[in-house]
């Protein structure tokens, strides 16, 4: 998939937010959609605000700031920050629950708009984010992290590496012992029993799969077979890693069999330290 430019991201969306029928619904408001994107494609901030006539006025400083980073000289960190302050100064001001757009440049090079419901999208993390705090889940995790530490860093590499090639050459319709110890373990059955969510206001929300791995990105517990066994050299799981919570852009995902735009919890203990890393694949609401 083809990825698009800040430029033209901002542009589209800005000459959407011209349109006479957009500003008529908001009498005395203008709104202003912030879209982030990284090169990689990670959602990084998708939100829509309200900026009331009368609200503070907007820092030269932050103009500058956002003139600069849609000309790439600066790092969507820094502009991040400036937008921070924004909200933190209630200059901005979000409005919650909302639906906003995510945009998706096509092979054939069209821009494809995208709409995601920020409540459902709040609702799936809580219930993530209470996935990972399991006690269960988290001593699991800390045995299986503890094995793979005691391995030292050459054996656990070659076990991983061939653990993964074990895992890619095994016919689609079979599955081997290690692969079942992975996919039909506990944790496993409970994280099946999470794949759907009854809400009151919303019904049934709905997960396509869940992976969970251990510290060093090895197949923890599995709802489905997965298309690899080693996630660590995923773009998803160093994000998610790094950052706690990424929500990637809608796309293919081959071993849910569906469109998905996948949320990615970082696991961690009451100290912060990383137990592992949890995908959801989450079909878009």
């Amino acid at each position: 998939m083809k990825k698009m430019s800040k430029n033209k991201n901002k542009k589209y969306f800005f000459d959407t937010l011209t349109h006479t029928s957009n500003l008529e619904k908001f009498s005395k408001k203008t709104i202003l959609v912030v879209i982030l994107f990284a090169s990689v494609g990670l959602l990084l901030v998708t939100q829509t605000v309200i900026a009331e006539e009368n609200s503070k006025l907007i820092p030269s400083w932050i103009k500058f700031t956002a003139g600069v980073w849609a000309d790439n000289e600066i790092s969507d960190y820094e502009f991040i920050n400036a937008i921070e302050w924004l909200i933190n100064q209630r200059v901005m001001v979000l409005q919650d629950p909302i639906h906003y757009q995510i945009v998706i440049e096509t092979e054939g090079g069209e821009v494809a708009p995208f709409y995601m419901n920020t409540e459902i999208v709040s609702i799936k993390i809580s219930h993530l984010k209470d996935l990972a705090k399991n006690p269960t889940l988290q001593e699991q995790l800390r045995e299986e992290n503890k094995k793979f530490e005691k391995m030292g860093e050459q054996n656990r590499s070659e076990f991983i590496k061939q653990k993964e090639i074990e895992w890619v050459s095994t016919p689609k319709a079979k599955l081997t012992s290690f692969m079942k110890s992975k996919i039909h373990n506990s944790i496993s059955e409970q994280l099946r029993e999470n794949l759907v969510i009854h809400h009151e206001k919303y019904g049934e929300l709905r997960f396509g799969e869940f992976i969970i791995t251990n510290v060093y990105g090895g197949n923890f517990a599995s709802t489905v077979r997965t298309d690899n066994y080693d996630q660590s050299v995923e773009k998803w799981w160093q994000l998610a890693k790094k950052h706690g919570i990424v929500i990637r852009h809608p796309s293919w995902d081959e071993s849910a069999d569906m469109i998905s735009s996948d949320i990615n919890i970082r696991i961690e203990d009451d100290g912060g330290n990383l137990l592992g890393i949890l995908n959801a694949a989450t079909p878009p609401e």
